[in-house]
């Protein structure tokens, strides 16, 4: 008990100090975006709020930091923001009944919040004015917001009037993101997209209040469990002794080994394999190191990518699971023809006799490039988490640390991966033991099919979730 007990704190001791800076609510990849209109008699001022999350800092940083130093002087903020809000600012449309509005930055801020892996964040505000005549009479103020188009992330308009009343607008009056410091935890699965802004407005009137906002509880980010968290945290420690990286060594297998329950990684097209095909525990052991090779691989090669290209993520996994879906349903519809072969067979043999039979069934159902192939399609989309915490060990110069734990744990998830073929193969053969006869011998010979008809509907699946995505 006390060996637990000082296990369990040396874990907390390592954890948790640097678990302090949570990983982006809305994911590592996203772009998200408020945009606060400010109504008044004679302009309108545009609170712009830009928030990164951890992968487009980390790809964004070189280009800020000019002299490569690795710091942020007080010129380079200065640079960027001059530069980046006048980007922003010309992607921003404004129209006062009827007549465009040219808008200027009137002040600006960059910060870095801390993220995961001991990565930053972004959080760029710039505030831009246009100046107009004051209207006589009731009219229109349009706005759109073209900034980012085609990244995935949160996107959200406010307005209120300040001299000016609005007399019916399509957005509300406060943010419910609290101008992306908190996001609602029932909007994480389904971000805002609100990209225009319609107002008519009236002359004259008080400063409106703020809305009441409802109290925010915390937030795990979608996607991360605790688990992920741990693993990510493991690279964010400043101080890296030998007994630290050994203990994150091990900590690092041991979450890959959890993290392989969570769903995913092929495990849905394994089990179906495996006890609809009579697969054996070498083939299972194939199918789990691939899956555990490809996706280990796929985060190294990322990582590196990302490090020395302009390339979107978030763009390329969707084509990565179409591609995975695509290879499943391929393997489903070649089972599919092996299963009927066979059952064309055992009927030929039962019509005729039993010096027909061809012995189809001593040969395996799928051949070792075949479980390959299968292993690769499970496999073939990178964990993010994994992938921020390469990023995150590249970015403290510390790559080599980075890659051990990536394949540390991969290790992990192949442990899991094979153990859990080890139970369905065995439960396979107690199946086959207590189904010889009967329905449940007609039900026994059924599962060959449906279980290839689940690799057929989970590739299927997987390629149009991608496809709508892309």
């Amino acid at each position: 008990m006390r060996r637990f007990i000082v296990a369990a704190a040396v874990v907390g001791f390592i954890v948790l100090p640097a678990a302090v800076a949570a990983a982006h609510p809305l994911g590592n990849f996203t772009i998200n975006q408020y945009s606060g209109l400010d109504v008044q008699s004679k302009r309108v001022v545009v609170h712009y709020v830009l928030d990164m999350a951890e992968i487009p800092t980390f790809q964004t940083r070189p280009s800020i930091d000019t002299n490569g130093d690795g710091t942020i002087s007080r010129a380079e903020n200065a640079a960027y923001r001059r530069s980046e809000c006048g980007t922003i600012t010309r992607a921003l449309s404004l129209t006062v009944a009827g007549s465009t509005q040219a808008m200027q930055t009137s002040w600006s801020r960059l910060t870095f919040p801390p993220g995961a892996a001991g990565l930053h964040t972004l959080r760029l505000e710039c505030d831009d004015t246009a100046s107009f005549a004051a209207a006589s009479g009731p009219h229109a103020v349009e706005f759109r917001n073209a900034n980012f188009a085609g990244r995935i992330g949160w996107r959200e308009i406010t307005a209120v009037g300040d001299g000016a009343t609005l007399a019916s607008s399509n957005v509300p009056r406060t943010s419910v993101s609290h101008e992306l410091t908190h996001y609602p935890t029932d909007l994480l699965s389904s971000p805002l997209d609100v990209l225009t802004a319609t107002l008519r407005v009236t002359p004259g009137g008080s400063a409106d209040a703020p809305a009441p906002v409802r109290a925010q509880t915390s937030i795990l980010p979608r996607g991360v469990d605790a688990t992920t968290q741990a693993f990510m945290s493991l690279v964010a420690r400043r101080e890296l002794t030998l007994a630290f990286a050994v203990l994150a060594l091990v900590l690092a297998v041991a979450l890959g080994a959890i993290h392989a329950l969570a769903p995913g990684h092929g495990k849905s097209v394994m089990a179906a394999y495996l006890v609809g095909q009579r697969g054996s525990l070498r083939q299972a052991s194939a199918i789990g190191l691939t899956v555990t090779v490809t996706h280990t691989a796929g985060v190294l090669v990322l990582g590196l990518a990302l490090t020395s290209t302009a390339i979107v993520p978030e763009r390329l996994y969707p084509l990565l699971g179409f591609a995975s879906g695509a290879m499943l349903f391929g393997i489903g519809v070649s089972l599919l023809r092996r299963t009927r072969r066979r059952v064309q067979g055992h009927v030929h043999e039962h019509e005729h006799g039993p010096h027909t039979h061809t012995h189809d069934d001593a040969r395996p159902p799928v051949s070792p490039r075949g479980l390959i192939a299968m292993g690769f399609a499970g496999g073939l989309v990178p964990s993010p988490s994994a992938l921020v915490v390469l990023l995150g060990a590249i970015a403290l110069h510390r790559a080599w640390f980075g890659f051990v734990l990536v394949v540390a744990y991969g290790i992990g998830m192949a442990g899991t991966l094979t153990a859990a073929g080890l139970l369905l193969v065995r439960a396979r053969a107690k199946l086959d033991r207590r189904t010889h006869s009967g329905f449940a011998g007609h039900l026994a010979r059924a599962v060959p099919v449906l279980s290839a008809s689940v690799v057929c509907v989970v590739g299927l699946v997987l390629a149009v979730r991608a496809a709508i995505a892309i």
